[in-house]
């Protein structure tokens, strides 16, 4: 299977995240209008889409169609988070109160004007966008799931040509169904086909990129290192042709931090740790191998200031060995700091 190339899965992920954030956030507001309650609406219906996308089961050779289809999806956060950040600048004026002065109070005022014209012609249009990145999930993934029925059947040419022609039929069929509305929804729908026509195309171009790196033959795909930012703030990467366990990877950081006062015997002692730097998902380097590292991805190493190495008799007092910093919590019950 390859590597993702760049496309973060965290990326989606956090997508899913802040669609819940902003329905919550607009349930809580108290809301009632109309208008606000399609919006809610609209808005669960692309985290269901989303939430699909998600928890979708696929074969190894679907892979580059998966990976290409999490990175449409993933572009409604762009459109979310600039209205939810242009929506956030009325809040405090709409929670005035009358206590302020005059001038806050007609400042208040005024913005609770802006707001009301916000609302009918931003709200229409996030509407609008988030059908279309509703609209271009739903029909990808059908898309997709009709393509796994005869994944088996087909060579990896044969089924790209097929899946693209479903794609273009899914496509065609819900232009159809969006052309029923009205003309006063006429800008409305130009809006949302457009979403829909990037994404479409979006996830196309990835797809293409993904096919392309899933020939490239994988001695030359091993050549990309893991990018790790040391506790000292060092870029130290390193090859997984070379680095193949734990204790090869130890023995590289023991001689990188002999020179950092008891660096290395912390190391010695794990008192170390790493996260992916995209997912910042704690690796255990002590578990297996070849799940916990691949090619070009970029981690983070902290270092964990314990009353460890004092209480077992080192001379290591808990220091941090870059800035010296002492553990506030030695001798205390307290959970372990990491530097």
């Amino acid at each position: 299977m390859s590597a993702g190339f760049g496309f973060s899965v965290g990326d989606f992920i956090a997508a899913i995240e802040l669609v819940g954030t902003v329905i919550d956030a607009l349930q809580r507001s108290g809301a009632a209008t109309k208008e606000y309650r399609e919006l809610i609406s609209q808005l669960v219906s692309l985290e269901n889409a989303l939430l699909q996308v998600k928890r979708l089961e696929f074969d190894d050779g679907q892979y580059a169609e998966v990976a290409a289809l999490r990175h449409a999806a993933s572009l409604c956060q762009r459109t979310i988070d600039g209205f939810w950040k242009q929506a956030l600048e009325y809040q405090p004026h709409l929670a005035c109160d009358g206590r302020r002065g005059r001038k806050s109070d007609i400042r208040a005022g005024w913005m609770k004007v802006k707001w009301a014209v916000f609302k009918r012609d931003d709200v229409a249009r996030f509407k609008a966008d988030l059908v279309g990145h509703t609209e271009s999930i739903n029909l990808l993934l059908a898309a997709l799931q009709m393509s796994k029925a005869t994944i088996h059947e087909k060579k990896l040419d044969e089924r790209h040509q097929t899946l693209a022609g479903r794609i273009q039929e899914n496509y065609f069929s819900c232009m159809q169904g969006l052309g029923a509305i009205t003309e006063q929804e006429k800008r409305l729908f130009e809006m949302t086909t457009t979403i829909m026509t990037t994404n479409v195309k979006v996830f196309e171009a990835v797809l293409q990129i993904q096919h392309l790196v899933s020939r490239i033959p994988g001695q030359v795909e091993r050549q990309q290192p893991v990018y790790l930012l040391d506790a000292m703030g060092r870029n130290t990467p390193f090859h997984l042709e070379f680095i193949q366990s734990a204790e090869a990877l130890v023995a590289v950081l023991k001689i990188n931090f002999r020179k950092h006062g008891r660096g290395a015997e912390k190391i010695e002692r794990r008192e170390f740790a790493i996260q992916d730097s995209a997912t910042t998902r704690d690796i255990n380097v002590e578990a297996d191998w070849e799940t916990s590292f691949f090619p070009g991805q970029r981690v983070d190493m902290s270092m964990i200031i314990t009353r460890h190495g004092y209480s077992t008799g080192s001379d290591d007092k808990g220091n941090c060995p870059l800035c010296g910093h002492a553990n506030s919590s030695l001798g205390k019950d307290i959970t372990p700091d990491i530097e």
